[in-house]
């Protein structure tokens, strides 16, 4: 069976390329190369579709200051990607250096995504696809054994199996979305948008809505980055809501997966149509406590104000230490903290608590580090304040 070096992100195939066409110079560059940071001698990679490029063979040494990798486009800063992640990870322009670590390492980089992936060199995986009709896709690996591929739209429903290699087997299951494959089978998946995952090794599967957030100052005044995700919920993959957040006020958008390949901006507040163009404006939130509904096919949105929020005055809620590896010590002034919820960035409640005091103390010390929102209500008003645990 034929296997590759490299497994490259997919894209559909809208045409044959121009022989002649004329791609983007895109280049390696960093501290941990022997280039260093000048992009006039970046390591240039390769394509045939000007999409996906790629590079066999970097040598990454870690110096003991200003380490790290980016990808420049035409030997210049002015187009250049950075991560936070390694070996994978998605790129943003602007973004931060790479953290590459010591080896050599085959590289590809997917410009219309963002995608990029550093792999050891001469690591031979598997291939694996998602068939549907005439149509595969390609999903990625960084290690031969966790498969994805994401924002992949079934415009109707389809019967769908995942193929290794160059075999004719198809790997499947009448599970929905989730599941375990077995040779001879197919997964009939509903019409919707996905991101995929799949499992070599165990054959497990899932088909997960995608992720649509807010992010910005708007959203978080103390990110002035755009690095933070608001993230919403769906039960279909259309319809998505937030509940009860706190909003600061100032400009934002909404986006899909955290990523800067689709975002929508507006004109209009408290609702309106979003519009996905490049160069959409950005929204302007007017600060306040909102639920928040959006349509991720329509691009409509509305910002909801709640019932009862001028009885919980925003300005007298703290929470210290904040960032904590303890604890967090909420206050609400002279308003009286009925309960207190702390829910993670995937929606899933970790804490449920009656308060009915002005103060409440919240014990984290058993939680995951990262980011979780705490949610205290008062009487019928309800505010959600972003909590850090170290």
């Amino acid at each position: 069976m034929m296997k590759k070096l490299l497994l490259l992100s997919a894209v559909f195939l809208m045409g044959t390329a121009s022989m002649f066409a004329d791609f983007a110079n895109i280049g390696i560059v960093g501290g941990s190369t022997s280039v260093g940071w000048t992009p006039a001698n970046a390591f240039a990679m390769t394509t045939t579709d000007g999409v996906t490029y790629s590079y066999q063979g970097l040598v990454i040494t870690v110096p003991g200051s200003d380490p790290g990798v980016k990808f420049v486009q035409d030997n210049a800063w002015t187009i250049n990607w950075g991560g936070g992640s390694f070996p994978s990870g998605t790129g943003t322009q602007n973004g931060a250096n790479i953290p590459a670590t010591n080896g050599t390492w085959d590289v590809t980089l997917n410009i219309a995504t963002g995608a990029y992936s550093f792999v050891p060199a001469g690591v031979i995986y598997d291939d694996v696809y998602l068939v549907s009709g005439a149509i595969d896709f390609s999903l990625m690996t960084d290690n031969g054994v966790n498969y994805r591929k994401e924002y992949v739209t079934f415009d109707n429903a389809a019967n769908v199996a995942f193929t290794v290699n160059d075999s004719p087997t198809g790997w499947g299951s009448s599970s929905f979305p989730t599941g375990t494959a077995v040779t001879g089978q197919e997964i009939p998946v509903p019409a919707n948008s996905y991101n995929i995952e799949f499992n070599l090794d165990t054959k497990e599967y899932s088909f997960d809505f995608l992720k649509i957030s807010l992010v910005g100052t708007g959203v978080f005044a103390d990110d002035p980055n755009w690095g933070t995700d608001l993230d919403f919920t769906s039960d279909n993959g259309v319809d998505y809501t937030v509940d009860s957040f706190v909003f600061p006020g100032g400009e934002a958008k909404f986006r899909v997966n955290h990523q800067w390949n689709t975002a929508w901006g507006g004109t209009d507040f408290p609702a309106g149509t979003a519009s996905s163009a490049g160069d959409a404006p950005n929204l302007n939130i007017t600060a306040g406590t909102y639920s928040v509904t959006f349509n991720r096919v329509t691009g409509a949105y509305s910002f909801n104000t709640l019932a009862g929020t001028k009885d919980f005055n925003a300005n007298t809620i703290s929470v210290y230490p904040n960032p904590s590896q303890n604890a967090w010590n909420f206050n609400a002034g002279s308003n009286t903290i009925a309960a207190v919820q702390i829910v993670d960035v995937s929606g899933k409640i970790v804490y449920n608590a009656t308060v009915n005091a002005a103060e409440t103390t919240v014990n984290a010390s058993a939680f995951a580090s990262g980011m979780y929102f705490a949610r205290l209500t008062s009487g019928n008003a309800v505010q959600t304040v972003r909590v850090v645990k170290n």
